[in-house]
């Protein structure tokens, strides 16, 4: 197995393409903690799978990140991978712009779209800040935890999700490519001193591979398996 012996740590873990990458990373031979907001559902994964760790973290809240990867620690070891895949949709939002897209899709097969989608200016400053802290703040704050420990052994492999909205843009999800690009352009960051994935040798195969992940972005839950491939290929 490739991953025997590694520890992976998949936030978001409890459903979709997460839960997709957390039986990947088993099957592969890592011993697996799904981090959700839901633990319930991170353990239904867990339980699935046949050992690893399921807790309950909200990622956009630094001290229980840290609290979380201390605990993963003292139960399956040291991080080795840790996949960033925690994500928030703004459920509210995709209510109130849904209606106005379907009367849009209406209008566009008559010949002419009325109706405004309105995406950017409904949304809430409490809707925009929570959907930074969980993509942005949530991005860094398990980077920075993964970092303490990955650091001080010279070894591990950090996978930041996004969506192609980060660099094509989203019509009805404005505040999509914002989150989107804070975390395509920060994920350079932790390998600013030279590493096997930032050298001029591996460049050309990790746009290659981002392409192939960013390629399955919005399709349905079936993808997760093909992005939980592309993830095990960034292998330790």
């Amino acid at each position: 197995m490739k991953l025997e012996g590694k520890v992976a740590i998949v936030t978001g873990g409890g459903a979709g393409i997460g839960e997709a990458i957390c039986h990947r990373l088993a099957d592969e031979g890592a011993r697996v903690a799904a981090l959700d907001i839901s633990l319930p559902t991170a353990q239904q994964v867990i339980k699935a799978i046949g050992d690893g760790l399921a807790a309950e973290v909200d990622v956009s809240d630094s001290a229980a990140v840290d609290a979380a990867f201390a605990c993963v620690e003292r139960n399956l070891g040291p991080v080795d991978i840790l996949v960033n895949n925690a994500g928030a949709v703004g459920l509210d939002h995709v209510r109130r712009v849904s209606p106005r897209l379907e009367r849009q899709r209406a209008e566009m097969a008559a010949g002419k779209v009325e109706t405004p989608l309105d995406a950017l200016v409904r949304l809430s400053d409490e809707e925009w800040r929570q959907l930074m802290a969980v993509h942005l703040d949530g991005t860094f704050y398990c980077t920075r935890a993964a970092v303490r420990s990955m650091a001080a052994r010279g070894t591990g492999v950090i996978v930041n999700m996004a969506s192609i909205c980060g660099i094509e843009g989203c019509t009805r999800r404005s505040h999509v490519p914002v989150r989107m690009v804070g975390i395509v352009s920060s994920r350079i960051a932790p390998a600013i001193a030279g590493t096997r994935i930032n050298s001029p040798a591996a460049t050309a195969g990790a746009h290659r591979r981002a392409a192939e992940i960013g390629a399955i972005d919005g399709m349905p839950r079936a993808a997760g398996s093909e992005a939980a491939r592309m993830v095990t290929k960034l292998r330790p």
